[in-house]
């Protein structure tokens, strides 16, 4: 009983730690900042229109055949808050679903180009220019590993971090703070993912990487769960992964800065 007093008050203070950090501002500004600089989505149209078409045609298949189902069972449990906690379980879902089949075909290479495109319209086009002729040489030249390098710290979700989102899922079926303990859980896990670029540029060793997510930890967790929410809005929420990624950029173009 008294360990588990003990995480309880840990993991209140870090999540006290993770809101007063205000670090959940900077997914609001990259929406602002995607909206006054629209210049930044002229390469990745394409990739615009395609998350906006699946998203939504993901959600509507999940609301129609899975949506009844889950507040059934949320009923049992929540009682008068099943149908927004289903809701919410719906967007959680599509999310997983959409990471498996959008960013391995069209999201990656996209999200890429606008983190490094935020970071230059922000000052830092000394970072993304050295950054990448540290990745050409260490690849050896050869352009097709560069690419290659170039769009995997971007993915959001790893394999395992993706087996460990959906055995989190049922975390929303515990009454009144199930939902909230599965947002603040995954924020831990993905919030530093959103810098694996930034890293990646600044030639990070893994060890230097690790070092720098704990001293900022409580700000990653603010990011990773505000980001998470964002992704969890229906129809549109994989419009956000691009505006969380800008959120991302000014963010490491401001720790640049300082």
């Amino acid at each position: 009983t008294q360990q588990l007093e003990e995480r309880a008050k840990e993991v209140g203070q870090h999540a006290f730690q993770a809101v007063s950090s205000f670090a959940w501002l900077w997914p609001f500004r990259g929406i602002i900042f995607a909206v006054t600089n629209p210049k930044l989505f002229v390469s990745v149209r394409p990739a615009l229109l395609k998350s906006l078409a699946l998203s939504t045609v993901i959600f509507i298949v999940l609301l129609i055949f899975t949506y009844l189902p889950q507040m059934a069972i949320l009923a049992l449990i929540t009682g008068p808050l099943a149908p927004l906690f289903a809701f919410v379980l719906i967007g959680a879902e599509s999310v997983l679903i959409l990471t498996l089949l959008a960013k391995p075909l069209f999201l990656e290479p996209a999200l890429t180009q606008v983190f490094d495109a935020t970071l230059i319209a922000r000052g830092q086009r000394e970072l993304v220019i050295q950054g990448k002729k540290r990745l050409g040489a260490s690849s050896g030249g050869k352009g097709r590993d560069v690419g290659k390098a170039l769009v995997r710290p971007l993915q959001g979700f790893t394999p395992s971090g993706i087996i460990k989102y959906a055995l989190s899922l049922p975390l929303n079926f515990v009454p009144a703070v199930g939902t909230a303990f599965f947002i603040l859980y995954n924020g831990v896990r993905e919030g530093p993912g959103w810098h694996s670029r930034y890293f990646q540029l600044k030639g990070l060793t893994k060890q230097q990487r690790q070092a720098f997510i704990e001293s900022h930890r409580p700000e990653y967790t603010a990011f990773g769960a505000f980001t998470l929410l964002l992704n969890f809005v229906p129809f549109v929420g994989l419009l956000f992964s691009f505006t969380n990624t800008i959120g991302a950029a000014l963010w490491a173009a401001d720790m640049e800065a300082k």
